[in-house]
């Protein structure tokens, strides 16, 4: 082999080289983005979740407070004008 065949083959190897950096430059950049939009859709998820826990919370407190309501007329209804024993 001749050094100029040595010389060219150096050369294809390290333009090879080269385009597979490019290549996963650009795979970084891709996976890159494809993280920053998996962040900001997990932020909303995790928003919605916390609203829809935080209504539920409340929904529950009004549940609460209309069956203890519920309780005390039903105990008073069948309490009045009976002796407690």
């Amino acid at each position: 082999m001749t050094p100029e065949d040595r010389f060219q083959r150096i050369e294809g190897s390290l333009q090879a080289l080269a385009e597979s950096q490019l290549a996963l430059q650009a795979a970084i950049g891709g996976l890159i983005e494809a993280q920053t939009r998996n962040q900001d859709t997990l932020r909303v998820l995790t928003e919605s979740v916390s609203q829809y826990v935080s209504a539920a919370d409340a929904r529950m407190t009004r549940i609460e407070t209309n069956l203890d309501g519920l309780i005390r007329a039903i105990t008073a209804e069948h309490t009045n004008g009976k002796s407690q024993r």
